[in-house]
């Protein structure tokens, strides 16, 4: 079994585009000459996919621009071992498919939320897609935690009334089952202006930076160690406490009818204030 993150993270978004495209493990084995189970062990990571079964799987699924970034990505992993980056078009979207192939999915922000809590007027501000739907209350991937540092809930006074409802649907999450974990302003989380994801795939845990430009994946267990950090001093209740003084401080701040200015100039100081 390779302990590298490579191959889980390649496997994880081909086990999605097949899903995708309804098709069962006994479909591409029978194209490659393998047994499903080979398929299978090359869709959780415990087999590593060579190129030519890569080509194969992607010309089957109709995998588009995301070909020749999984190509990308085999090639970077075989060639640093312990990492690769996703710099290709679609990167959020195959960080989403194997967050999909996950056991347990951890998310640690400290500027942004991460999408499948945002609400569309927040996605819309901040230059990204939400994942919210009408009618479902809480996000779709398996069990994720959501552990926020309180700054990232707290900012935004220049648009204290587009966070309040950001807030209060937090807050409807949290009522609805979503986990989230907000740690408090006494507890500040040493990290850079970003969302670290940890995904335990089914061949083994793969850690995900989520930058500006593109998806780092690491191995290395000293990344998960700052979400057990985290999540060490925080808990539902004080989640909760703190969801609601920032929706009444926002809710209050917007009833002054202070002046709205840009989203994205707050957004400029928030990514200062973590620096």
């Amino acid at each position: 079994m390779t302990t590298e993150p490579t191959p889980r993270v390649v496997g994880a978004i081909l086990r999605d585009a097949r899903e995708r495209r309804m098709m069962l493990p006994e479909q591409p084995a029978e194209l490659l000459g393998i047994a499903p189970e080979t398929v299978l062990a090359l869709e959780s990571g415990r087999h590593c996919v060579s190129t030519a079964e890569l080509t194969a799987l992607t010309r089957l699924y109709r995998c588009g621009q995301d070909t020749w970034a999984l190509r990308r990505l085999l090639a970077l992993g075989t060639a640093r071992g312990d990492s690769a980056r996703d710099s290709e078009p679609g990167y959020a979207r195959r960080l989403a498919a194997c967050a999909g192939s996950a056991l347990s999915v951890r998310w640690l922000s400290t500027v942004l939320l991460p999408a499948a809590l945002q609400t569309r007027d927040y996605a819309r501000a901040v230059a990204e897609r939400s994942t919210v739907r009408h009618g479902a209350p809480v996000p779709g991937t398996a069990a994720p935690l959501y552990v926020l540092d309180v700054r990232v809930i707290r900012r935004g006074s220049a648009t204290a009334r587009l966070m309040a409802e950001q807030v209060e649907h937090l807050l409807d999450l949290v009522d609805s089952g979503t986990r989230i974990r907000v740690v408090g302003e006494e507890h500040p989380i040493a990290q850079p202006p970003e969302h670290l994801v940890e995904l335990d795939l089914p061949a083994g845990r793969v850690l995900a930076r989520r930058g500006e430009s593109g998806v780092d994946y690491h191995r290395s267990d000293s990344l998960a160690a700052r979400i057990d950090a985290a999540l060490a001093v925080t808990d539902r209740t004080s989640t909760y406490e703190a969801l609601e003084q920032a929706a009444a401080s926002h809710r209050a701040l917007a009833e002054t009818g202070t002046a709205q200015s840009s989203w994205q100039t707050s957004i400029e100081g928030r990514k200062a204030d973590v620096r």
